[in-house]
Parts: structure tokens; C-alpha cells; sequence
């Protein structure tokens, strides 16, 4: 009998109908939520590069150097501080010689790992941006 009653009053009862600007507030915290995770992984991500980069920086540096010093690089460029009016005379002999001396491998893998390291810089900061100087980000 008791249940009876139960029921005979929530038949009765309206379903609770939550506000309309719930669904909404919800979208919006749900994608606010996915973006804060994806500019985290972004931050994860470019911070681990910059660190490769770094850490490739210092082997091709010494690569570079031996290979400069291999080449003969460094005798040419003294030889321009040592005797600048007879490369002034032969300037085009002294280009090219210079370029022919000039390592290209280990210059190359010095300029991409430099520009690895800025790009990879340049987002990190992005993403840093983001999250610490964003007010809509909470902090818990």
C-alpha cells in the first residue's frame, strides 16, 4: 500500500528539467578542457625537442671545429687578417678556395640543429604563454 502511494505521487511529479544554459556551459568547459590538453601535449612535445636539439648541438659543434680545422678553414681565414692586400688582389681565387675548404656536412647539421632549437623555442614559448598567461585557465 505504502508503494502504491510512492507511485501514484511521482507519476504526478514533472520531470526536473535542468536549465537550458547547462548543455551549453558544459560544451564550452569540455572543449575548454581538450584545448588546455592539447596545448600541454604541445608544451611536452617542444620542450623535449628544444632538449634534443640542445643535446645534439654539442657533438656537431665538435664536429664542425674538427672538420674546419681538417679542411684548412681557419689558415685561409688567417690568411685574410695576416695578408688582406694580397686577398684584396686575388679575392675571386680566395672565394672560392674559401667555399672549397668550407665543411658543408657538418655546417649543415650545425645550422639545423640552431634552427631546430629556435623553432622548437618559438613554440614552446607559444604554448607557455598559453597556459601561464591566460586568464581563462584555473589553476588547481
Amino acid at each position: 500500500m505504502v508503494r502504491k502511494d510512492y507511485e501514484k505521487l511521482f507519476a504526478r511529479l514533472a520531470p526536473h528539467e535542468p536549465p537550458a544554459w547547462l548543455l551549453d556551459k558544459i560544451f564550452t568547459r569540455i572543449r575548454f578542457e581538450e584545448e588546455i590538453f592539447s596545448v600541454r601535449k604541445r608544451l611536452v612535445l617542444f620542450s623535449s625537442l628544444a632538449l634534443v636539439s640542445v643535446a645534439a648541438f654539442v657533438p656537431v659543434i665538435r664536429l664542425c671545429a674538427a672538420e674546419f680545422t681538417q679542411s684548412g678553414f681557419y689558415q685561409f681565414i688567417a690568411l685574410f687578417f695576416s695578408d688582406a692586400g694580397a686577398v684584396a688582389a686575388n679575392w675571386q681565387d680566395f672565394g672560392m678556395a674559401l667555399l672549397e675548404s668550407l665543411p658543408a656536412t657538418s655546417s649543415i647539421a650545425l645550422f639545423a640543429a640552431m634552427m631546430m632549437f629556435l623553432w622548437s623555442s618559438k613554440h614552446l614559448a607559444q604554448a607557455m604563454k598559453i597556459i601561464f598567461y591566460s586568464p581563462q585557465v584555473i589553476r588547481s
